[in-house]
């Protein structure tokens, strides 16, 4: 094994190893990978699909609800503007008392309604929420799991998108259908609303109606520019938890202690916070600019509404009904556009969010899987590395060259080399989180890419170099290695025994080492 970096030159074309039979075709090599591959996206129309699936498959019974009552809540402006004309027709009118009685019952019914339906349609958002995090979390993390090696997690790329894909960072697939749902809503009452102005005033409706796909176009270019940045302070982010984690890490503290660089990580940490901090009120400056532009076209267009109505019932074309149905006509076509612009501009942000989660949770293997694994039996004979090659990626140096060596059965053998010479990616290789570039690694002669990787794993006991410290009981520590026996007292205090360290964990509070322990303690 080689124990330098040389140049990255082609390796020579290595003999066919002396295989059973050749190792499956890997479906993605790594020398096929680009460095920060990057996970397919999802067209529009799919994640839209997927999001709603994915709340209706959470909760089925609130979600149809949730639906419902938003599109019922969509109507009720409209109405309430029609009734109130009503009444003020029949008032100017004098009209018969039993028709007054009759729309202000109808009035009032509406007016109840519409209080009370967004009371339920929030507590129905809100149940959605919480069931639809548990299964998108439960399904991310399904999917992580399913991974058989380690390069994705040692890809800065997709610790991104797997970091943005997360609930606990905001991205809710509830969001996309609250989102589409209340863009409905909107559309129902820009729809009675448009109606009623194309009937009292045409051109006043076109007016609106333009002013409206301004702000709609303004409102998606701003979501676009936000998701975008929320992307490119991705790194700079990730970077900041890193120093940190470091800071309030009881494993860093006593170096960090010791050398005194608590002041150089502090002030790492908070330069890469003001640079997304700097990026984010570049954004919001934009916002607040575009926002302050449409808030002052649409006052503007509403104020010639309103003088224009005027005018119109001051010659007679408009009845105070008329003037009444305008008024609420011109406010809530405003509104519904400008619901629709801003569901829209959240909605595609929330969809930018989940491609993230669907890129993560539809990701294709990171390692070729054997169609039908074969059976990797007891060790009997040895582990045998034939010419292995390995590195990385394309970008990177070699790590291992024309590595070729026999581990018997039962005995010990102790790799020594320098910093970076491959001793742990030998390990890894071992355990199959990655596959060699060129060569194979044989099991009693079976090709361990041939076999099932967990079933290889189960036969495998290893400790990292930068193993995990887990706040577990000492018992569920010990099972960690084999979950079998989390509920076998014996079987792990002989394990503690057999480890030397049982001893040790007798003596800490019985709550901590109950299992361990037995019953006799």
């Amino acid at each position: 094994m080689s124990t330098e970096e040389p140049a990255d030159t082609a390796p020579p074309a290595p003999s066919a190893p002396p295989a059973p039979s050749a190792p499956p075709a890997p479906s993605a090599p790594p020398e096929s990978r680009e460095p920060g591959e990057r996970l397919r996206t999802t067209s529009l129309p799919r994640r839209i699909t997927a999001a709603a699936s994915l709340a209706a498959r959470a909760a089925p019974g609130a979600f149809a609800a949730h639906a419902l009552l938003t599109l019922v809540t969509g109507a009720a402006p409209v109405g309430t503007a029609w009734l109130m004309k009503l009444v003020v027709d029949n008032l100017v009118q004098r009209g018969p008392l039993s028709t007054l009685l009759g729309l202000a019952s109808g009035l009032a019914a509406v007016g109840v309604a519409t209080a009370m339906l967004p009371q339920f349609v929030q507590y129905l958002r809100g149940e959605l929420d919480r069931r639809v995090g548990l299964l998108t979390q439960d399904r991310l993390f399904t999917a992580t799991g399913s991974f058989i090696g380690l390069g994705r997690f040692e890809d800065p790329r997709f610790l991104d998108r797997l970091r943005l894909a997360q609930p606990s960072v905001g991205m809710n697939p509830n969001d996309v259908v609250g989102g589409v749902l209340s863009v409905v809503r909107a559309a129902l009452t820009l729809t009675g609303f448009l109606g009623s102005l194309f009937l009292l005033g045409p051109v006043m409706a076109v007016l609106l109606l333009l002013s409206g796909l301004l702000v709609l176009a303004a409102e998606i270019s701003l979501s676009r520019r936000r998701a975008r940045m929320i992307w490119e302070v991705g790194p700079v982010e990730r970077r900041e938890f890193f120093y940190n984690d470091l800071l309030s890490s009881v494993e860093a503290a006593k170096e960090i202690r010791l050398f005194g660089s608590g002041g150089f990580l502090r002030a790492r940490m908070l330069t890469e916070r003001r640079t997304a901090n700097a990026a984010k009120r570049a954004m919001d400056r934009r916002d607040i600019t575009v926002q302050a532009g449409l808030a002052t076209l649409a006052a503007a267009v509403s104020g010639a509404g309103l003088v224009w109505a005027v005018v119109a019932a001051q010659r007679g074309a408009l009845s105070i009904g008329d003037v009444t149905v305008f008024v609420a006509a011109v406010g809530g076509t405003q509104g519904a556009l400008a619901t629709i612009a801003g569901e829209l501009a959240r909605s595609h942000q929330a969809l930018e969010l989940f491609d993230h989660y669907l890129a993560v949770t539809t990701a294709r293997p990171d390692l070729p899987v054997a169609a039908e694994p074969r059976p990797l039996p007891a060790l009997r004979r040895g582990i045998t590395l034939q010419d292995v090659w390995f590195r990385y990626s394309p970008g990177h140096p070699w790590v291992l060259q024309g590595v070729t060596l026999h581990i018997p059965h039962g005995k010990a053998l102790a790799l020594v080399g320098l910093n970076g010479a491959g001793k742990s990616t030998l390990v890894k290789l071992l355990c199959r989180f990655y596959d060699p570039t060129r060569g194979a690694i044989l099991w009693d002669g079976v090709d361990i890419r041939e076999a099932d990787a967990a079933e290889l794993r189960r036969r495998i006991g290893a400790v990292f170099q930068d193993y995990m410290h887990y706040d577990m009981t000492a018992a569920e520590n010990i099972a960690l290695g084999d979950l079998t026996a989390l509920d076998d007292t014996p079987r792990l205090r002989a394990a503690a025994v057999r480890a030397g360290i049982h001893a040790a964990i007798s003596k800490l509070p019985r709550g901590t080492t109950r299992c361990c322990r037995g019953r006799s303690s």
